[in-house]
């Protein structure tokens, strides 16, 4: 009546290997739980930080280029700067500037770095004074980099391509190329 030759396999072995494969299930799914719970920590940070370089950018305006030493060569730059459409808040005084001539390339670090004070800064519009920090857009401050206190870059000359790059804290960059005039007067300022 009953066939025994070909009833299945019950017992307790069949027991342990169906234990076996749900416990090594469920450290498999642990582990990629795990995994993915890391990589969106990662993720996020790395969001975090490429928005923060994109969106801390400040701009650089105007910049005006004046003899003080009265050797017909130009050793301060007024630069005027605000802030980028859509940036977050910019402390300038965090930021560093890097200065690259003909005549050689500097590297100005404002902020603790500045103990050679080749960097002020001037409140412009809608700041108070001593304040470094750009929060509106309608923010302009006036950075003065003096290139006779800053060792690594001479005074330009006439007719000079000048690159300011301004990077802040965050790491946005800002690039502008500047030309000196041809002909640099004594004590006079020129546009660049």
């Amino acid at each position: 009546m009953f066939d025994t030759e070909s009833r299945g396999q019950v017992g307790i072995g069949t027991l342990i290997v169906f234990i076996a494969m749900v416990l090594v299930a469920a450290i498999a799914a642990g582990v990629l739980i795990n995994t993915a719970g890391l990589l969106q920590a990662q993720a996020q940070a790395t969001g975090e930080e490429t928005t923060s370089e994109v969106s801390d950018v400040v701009q650089i305006g105007e910049v005006i280029g004046i003899d003080n030493n009265s050797q017909g060569t130009i050793d301060t730059l007024n630069a005027s700067v605000q802030l980028a459409s859509g940036s977050d808040p910019v402390n300038v005084s965090q930021a560093s500037y890097t200065i690259s001539s003909p005549t050689g390339n500097a590297t100005v670090v404002n902020g603790n770095n500045n103990q050679n004070g080749a960097i002020t800064h001037y409140q412009q519009q809608s700041l108070e004074d001593g304040t470094s920090v750009l929060t509106e857009q309608e923010d302009i401050l006036v950075v003065e980099l003096d290139l006779d206190a800053q060792s690594g870059i001479e005074p330009l000359e006439e007719s000079e391509t000048v690159s300011l790059i301004l990077q802040s804290p965050a790491g946005g960059q800002t690039y502008k190329e500047l030309k000196t005039p041809r002909n640099i007067d004594t004590d006079a300022s020129y546009i660049l």
